[in-house]
């Protein structure tokens, strides 16, 4: 083979690597770019949630009144005060009340579902105390 026709392999070879090097690249960052976006709308829900929380625990709302109230970011105290939960049908909170086996305590469970396809993205839990137990 003659220096001309190897250094054209040579070249060949180095682009159809650059090639298959640039695509693995891109596959990678489409990969990343999913994730980063999953962990994004799990710091959403998971916000909704601690908030459902801290209202249920501060007594400035119920779980009766937030369960199944759609959310599409944080819940503030004065939307709950103002009736105002229903903002962008984005994600569903589903509460659930167990009595815990301590006296005056009651663990609460929230969800934070899409509405699209009524899958779990987050859920917290915490006891709380009742309204009827000792301060």
């Amino acid at each position: 083979m003659s220096r001309r026709g190897f250094m054209l392999l040579e070249i060949m070879l180095a682009v159809a690597a650059a090639v298959l090097a640039a695509v693995a690249g891109f596959a990678l960052l489409s990969r990343i770019q999913s994730r980063v976006n999953q962990e994004s709308e799990r710091v959403v829900a998971a916000d909704i949630a601690c908030s459902a929380l801290a209202l249920i625990e501060s007594r400035a709302a119920t779980a009766e009144n937030l369960h199944g109230s759609v959310q599409s970011r944080v819940i503030s105290l004065e939307e709950a005060q103002a009736g105002v939960l229903v903002q962008d049908p984005v994600y569903r909170l589903e509460i659930e009340t167990t009595p815990s086996q301590w006296a005056g305590l009651a663990q609460i469970d929230v969800s934070v579902l899409r509405v699209s396809d009524d899958s779990v993205v987050y859920t917290a839990s915490q006891l709380v105390r009742q309204a009827g137990g000792a301060m």
